[in-house]
């Protein structure tokens, strides 16, 4: 374990940190058998706010290592995902002319699912992913991936075996990093000189508006908004030059980066939401201490729900096991204790537990047993296809709550 007493960015000494969560089990570090729960690792997750370059970080880095050599997320999982994935590739590839020759570079390629749709439209795709799992899985569906993480050494290599990189895209993997300088400096020998470097995630703005605290957790080291990706920007002579809303995840942002000799002006969303950013104040301490009050007063007002539905007759089950829902129900045990299982449709999670909690988590199927009345939607980013998987539990007179931003039944 690393303690973060300076920004990742800019350096600056870190101040206290405005939200501890305590001591917590690794989000995605799901357990194969009872016999585990007694000696299962819990590690502090506290965020904090550097004032100097606007940056809201985790303030302790769990070696990459230990977190994603076995990986138990697949992209393919959700339909919506699916779909996004070939929206994202035939947007790209259209916005900057793409062909044959054009190499499409995925940084945490994951399953290949991206990288899929990418090839069906005619570019050279390569992966990047060190999940020897799922990096397997990208290789059966015919995605050339290599098994590492992205550092200067690799990127070094990726260029001379492959040349360089008409796109490189980082889908959800730039949060995860602890060496932010490196990344840029890996892209910087791997991407063409006037290629474009893509950057997907989670936007800081949805966290702070919709109380997004269960997206923190050990794997998402930063907290992104657009202020401290400029000032890092800066520092590699980069420029950011647009920004895209993603429905995905809660709230994210598509940054759309060039080299600065190639960079074209900021685009008016850009301006945009870098306006709003200062009305929202979100490089501000005050706002994060006001966020930390909020997040008190939902998790009263949370468990006070689901306690008043099971003294009504409820029985409950939650429904995704994702990352979040881990940091969710660690946060509010009494409501954790109150589920019979987690349901979920990802196979390679059937017949584990989740962290901390110790639930079972099964198939999506199986939401009758224990008469189960009542289903928290924990990946409450997917609600509405879950909600539409689980038509035959509405049928039946089943009822949903969804936790965020505030709990609605």
């Amino acid at each position: 374990m690393t303690s973060n007493s300076r920004c990742r960015i800019c350096r600056e000494p870190l101040p206290e940190p405005f939200l501890d969560l305590g001591r917590m089990p690794l989000a995605n570090a799901f357990l194969r058998s009872p016999e585990e729960f007694p000696g299962e690792a819990r590690y502090p997750l506290a965020v904090c706010l550097c004032e100097c370059c606007g940056l809201v970080q985790l303030t302790l880095s769990v070696p990459a290592e230990q977190l994603y050599r076995e990986y138990p997320y697949v992209s393919s999982t959700a339909s919506s995902v699916r779909r996004y994935a070939s929206e994202l590739a035939g947007k790209v590839v259209q916005a900057l002319g793409l062909g044959s020759s054009s190499l499409v570079v995925e940084l945490g390629s994951n399953d290949g699912l991206v990288l899929r749709a990418f090839r069906e439209r005619g570019t050279r795709v390569l992966g990047v992913e060190p999940a020897r799992n799922v990096a397997a899985v990208a290789r059966e569906n015919g995605v050339p991936t290599v098994e590492e993480f992205f550092n200067e050494e690799t990127a070094e290599r990726l260029a001379s075996d492959a040349g360089p990189a008409s796109v490189i895209l980082g889908r959800h993997v730039f949060a995860h990093l602890d060496d932010l300088h490196g990344f840029f400096r890996g892209v910087d020998l791997l991407l063409a000189p006037e290629g474009v470097l893509l950057i997907e995630v989670p936007y800081l703005g949805n966290l702070y508006r919709d109380l997004e605290f269960d997206t923190i957790y050990h794997e998402h080291l930063s907290y992104i908004a657009l202020r401290p990706v400029r000032f890092l920007c800066q520092a590699h002579r980069f420029g950011l030059v647009d920004v895209e809303p993603v429905p995905l995840h809660g709230g994210s942002i598509l940054l759309w980066l060039r080299r600065s000799r190639a960079a074209k002006p900021p685009s008016a969303r850009l301006r945009a939401l870098l306006q709003e950013e200062e009305r929202l104040r979100l490089g501000q301490a005050e706002t994060w201490t006001e966020f930390a009050e909020r997040l008190a007063r939902w998790k009263e007002c949370f468990e006070q729900a689901v306690d008043s539905l099971s003294r009504a007759g409820a029985r409950w089950a939650g429904y995704g096991a994702a990352a979040k829902a881990n940091t969710l129900l660690n946060f509010c045990p009494s409501v954790a204790n109150r589920l019979s299982a987690v349901l979920d449709r990802n196979s390679w999670k059937h017949g584990r537990y989740t962290p901390g909690t110790h639930l079972p988590v099964v198939s999506a199927d199986r939401w009758e047993m224990n008469g189960i009345t009542h289903l928290l939607i924990l990946a409450w980013n997917f609600k509405e296809e879950i909600m539409a998987q689980m038509e035959p539990f509405t049928r039946a007179g089943g009822r949903f709550l969804i936790p965020i931003p505030r709990p609605e039944l």
